[in-house]
Parts: C-alpha cells; structure tokens; sequence
C-alpha cells in the first residue's frame, strides 16, 4: 500500500507513522481551515488515503471539493475520477454530471489525464452521451501534449469517420479552443 501512497501524496505528507506525519497532517488541516488550496488538497489526499489519520471518504470528498471550488487542478481531475469510478460505494456515488462537470473544468486548464479521460467517457457513452466529436477534441488536446493513447485513439477514431464529420470536428475544435481561451483571459 505505501508504493501506491508514495506515488499519490506530496514527499510531506509520506510520513506516515511517524511524529512528522501527524504534524504534516494537522499543519495541512490548519492551512486547509484558512483557505489554503494546496493544503485542502493535501489534506484531502491524506483522508482519502488513510495517511497520518483515518480513512475518512467523507472529508476526503469535502476537501476536494473546497480545493477544486478554488481552480485546484489536480483537486477537480480526482472528483471527476471519483464520481466517474464511483470509488467509495455509498460515500460517493457514481455521477455522471460531476464527473464531466470536474473533469472538464481540470481539461480547460490543460491537465492532460482529464483531457484524455473525457476523450474516451465521450467516445464511450458509457457515463455521458456518446459524442464523437467531443471525444475527438478532448483526444487531440490531449495529443497535443504528447499523451501517446490520446492519439492512438484520437487516430482510431479517424479512420471511422467521414470527410464531413471530420470537418465539423475541426470546426468545433476552433470553436471549443476560443471558448477556452476566452475564460482564461
């Protein structure tokens, strides 16, 4: 378990049993009180995780939450994994919304899993309505940055379209790429 743990959380917050883990732990809870982002996240890692506390799911989701509510990339690409995955059964239930809704919102600030990740739940349908033309956007964002499965299934996709479709993705490519670079302005 301390394998997964280490590739997760910050090298701070690694220590696990020791005196400096339960400090790390309450240093991040107080940051995370006053509004600190990064120790929200922190923080949330550290419930989710079971490191230097308890497992908590439910505090665990609401720091994610304060932190991806501030931007916090990494905090909204783990919500929109969470609620896609539904990983903590009754704690927090699949959602189809929140998934895209997280996802997205870590995908326009360029965070390429997320980009990659709803490239295939829009290629799929299995979470969202299927739409290849999202699905296609998301993938070459995604490639654009060097994420080799996002072109390899960016170029799958290809090979299944017509002209046309291809020609109305490239449009709604111009269109996604301004709205996105409209919001960061």
């Amino acid at each position: 378990m301390l394998g997964l743990i280490s590739v997760c959380l910050p090298q701070k917050v690694l220590a696990v049993s020791s005196d400096e883990g339960i400090t790390s732990f309450h240093l991040y809870q107080q940051k995370a009180k006053q509004g600190d982002a990064d120790a929200q996240f922190n923080l949330a890692l550290l419930y989710h995780h079971g490191a230097g506390t308890k497992h908590d799911h439910r505090n665990a989701i609401y720091w994610y939450i304060k932190a991806a509510q501030q931007g916090h990339v990494q905090a909204q690409y783990k919500l929109g994994s969470l609620y896609y995955s539904f990983r903590f059964e009754e704690d927090v239930p699949q959602d189809s919304n929140r998934a895209v809704y997280w996802l997205t919102k870590a995908a326009e600030q360029g965070y390429v899993q997320a980009q990659y990740k709803l490239g295939h739940i829009y290629e799929s349908g299995d979470v969202a309505p299927q739409d290849y033309k999202q699905a296609f956007f998301w993938y070459t964002k995604a490639a654009e940055q060097s994420y080799y499965f996002a072109k390899k299934d960016r170029d799958k996709m290809l090979e299944k379209m017509s002209q046309s479709q291809i020609e109305e993705v490239q449009e709604l490519s111009k269109e996604l790429y301004e709205k996105i670079y409209n919001k960061a302005k």
